[in-house]
């Protein structure tokens, strides 16, 4: 680390500190102070960005995200996404990558604990509710794929119930903690829009909790999927509830997905919606946050039919809450 590095990441500890004591006025300061020690450090522009949006400086905070991204153009930080919560940027159909591998490798150490302790989160227990009544009656082996993996929290809930997991995730850090618990068959760090070889295209089941939520165009990720899965198999997934069609971008960086967007991305891809049900992911600055979760079928009319996968005499919509649209899960 240089001199200057070495000063100018003094200064911006002592204006984060500030930032935190609630005085953005000063933090602004010390951390334009940082910058005048080391003017080409990406990291500096995209936090005092940060601390000029605190403070209610839009337009400074634009300059400062939009310098950061001269210095970082993989965005590992995330300044375009700030750029359009902000308005200055349009909104593209998913998060950079870069920058979501970024977030999760930092997060990876506490993900679990915030989620569960802190945020409330019950992805994974609606998503088995939803596909519940739908296990005893497929094939076996009943193989799955866990889309967007993570720490592994589908992997303790699903697998006294299948025969095998895999798992993909964009972070590593993420992989790595997953594969300590022992549940996976196979984990591969990788990108669910474009999944690696080493996954095969035989997967009865797949399921993505709140991994949807970092694209706004599900196009890619829903047919990257359905050449992976055999005729008739079933994918479970959350999306957290927008209004806008097709998608926007939340205050929480995620994207909020329209419900007839949603069924018509499914249809393109080749998929048949069996349910989709309203239930609240987990509790966001004390609020609950809404999503869809939802279950729908793989068709392929060149090959095997729904049929194929289960066992004969099984309706496509099973009894009970999960086959009815629309209704609301607690």
């Amino acid at each position: 680390m240089s001199k200057d590095r070495l000063s100018a990441s003094r200064r911006l500890d002592v204006a984060l500190a500030m930032v935190s004591l609630g005085d953005h006025v000063a933090a602004i300061d010390v951390a334009r102070a940082a910058l005048a020690a080391d003017r080409d450090w990406d990291e500096a522009h995209f936090t005092l960005g940060d601390i000029y949006q605190g403070a209610g400086e839009t337009e400074n905070a634009i300059e400062a995200f939009r310098q950061y991204l001269m210095l970082d153009p993989t965005d590992r930080m995330g300044a375009e996404v700030r750029l359009t919560l902000l308005g200055a940027a349009a909104l593209r159909d998913r998060l950079p990558p870069d920058y979501v591998r970024a977030l999760f490798d930092d997060y990876a150490p506490r993900f679990e604990i915030s989620l569960r302790d802190r945020l409330g989160y019950r992805g994974p227990e609606l998503l088995f509710e939803a596909i519940r009544p739908y296990l005893p009656e497929m094939l076996q082996p009943l193989k799955v794929l866990d889309l967007g993996c993570g720490t592994g929290l589908v992997a303790e809930l699903f697998a006294g119930h299948v025969d095998s997991i895999d798992g993909i995730d964009l972070s590593p850090r993420m992989i790595n903690r997953a594969r300590d618990k022992g549940l996976y068959s196979t984990l591969v760090a990788g990108d669910i829009t474009d999944m690696p070889a080493e996954l095969n295209a035989n997967y009865c089941l797949m399921i993505a909790a709140d991994v949807f939520n970092y694209l706004g165009d599900l196009a890619p990720a829903l047919r990257a999927a359905h050449a992976r899965m055999k005729p008739g198999g079933l994918i479970v997934f959350s999306l957290e509830h927008g209004e806008i069609f097709p998608f926007d971008l939340g205050p929480g960086q995620r994207f909020r997905h329209h419900r007839r967007a949603i069924g018509e991305w499914l249809t393109e891809c080749g998929f048949a919606v069996l349910s989709d049900t309203m239930g609240v992911l987990r509790q966001e600055k004390g609020n609950p946050v809404e999503g869809r979760i939802i279950v729908a079928r793989a068709n392929d009319a060149l090959a095997l039919m729904a049929d194929d996968l289960m066992t004969p005499g099984v309706p496509d919509q099973p009894s009970g809450e999960t086959g009815q649209t629309g209704q609301t899960v607690h």
